[in-house]
Parts: C-alpha cells; sequence; structure tokens
C-alpha cells in the first residue's frame, strides 16, 4: 500500500511541476515579445534612440528569462534565440531597419515555436 501512495504521489508532483513550467514557459515569452514588440514599433518610427533603449531591456529580460529555460529546455532551441537576439542588436546599433525588422520576426517566431513546443498538449506527449 504504501508503494502505490508513493507512486502516486510521485506522479503528482510531476504533472504539477510539468504544469508550472508550462505557464512560466508562457507567461516569460509573453513578456519578452512584449518587449521586442516594443523595440518593433520604434524601429518602424525610426525612432533610433528609442530602439536602443527598448533593445537594452529587451536584452535583459531575455537573459534573465533564459537562465531559467536551460534548466527546462533544449539549449539548441535557446542557441537558435541567442543568435537572432545578436544580429537584432548589431542591426540597431547600426540603425538597419530592414535587416532589424527581419531578425524581429525571427526572434518572435522562435520563441513562440518554442512555447508551442514545449505546451503540455497531447500532441506533444505522444
Amino acid at each position: 500500500m504504501k508503494v502505490v501512495v508513493i507512486t502516486v504521489l510521485i506522479l503528482v508532483l510531476f504533472f504539477v511541476s510539468s504544469l508550472y513550467m508550462n505557464h512560466y514557459i508562457t507567461r516569460s515569452s509573453e513578456e519578452v515579445v512584449n518587449k521586442i514588440e516594443k523595440l518593433e514599433e520604434s524601429i518602424e518610427k525610426n525612432n533610433w534612440e528609442e530602439a536602443q533603449l527598448y533593445m537594452k531591456e529587451t536584452a535583459e529580460e531575455w537573459n534573465k528569462t533564459k537562465k531559467v529555460w536551460l534548466i527546462f529546455l533544449e539549449h539548441y532551441e535557446i542557441d537558435k534565440i541567442n543568435i537572432v537576439l545578436a544580429r537584432l542588436q548589431k542591426f540597431t546599433s547600426i540603425e538597419k531597419d530592414t535587416e532589424a525588422l527581419g531578425e524581429i520576426a525571427e526572434f518572435k517566431l522562435l520563441v513562440k515555436h518554442v512555447v508551442e513546443k514545449e505546451a503540455f498538449k497531447i500532441t506533444n506527449i505522444l
């Protein structure tokens, strides 16, 4: 009987922690995407001073998020996002709007892909 109770408790703990991790990844990705959308708006307006500020905020938010994501997620997904962010920082610093907007689109796509891939859905479990 003890074995059954312990097994059930472990399973419950596993599912609760999985749900929490899923919630954290979704919430943190929304925060990063919100920052990047502010950057996108600044670039579209050709307001490069504001864009530099939002670029710094985005990089700080991503670095904070990345620390936790590295614990739970596959590193190659995070590496792709890091590469895109590095290119975006350079394009923003040299004020190349077309290239920066392309990198923003790729950044958002990669972050959303990670969220969908890690979502707690039956298609991801099977």
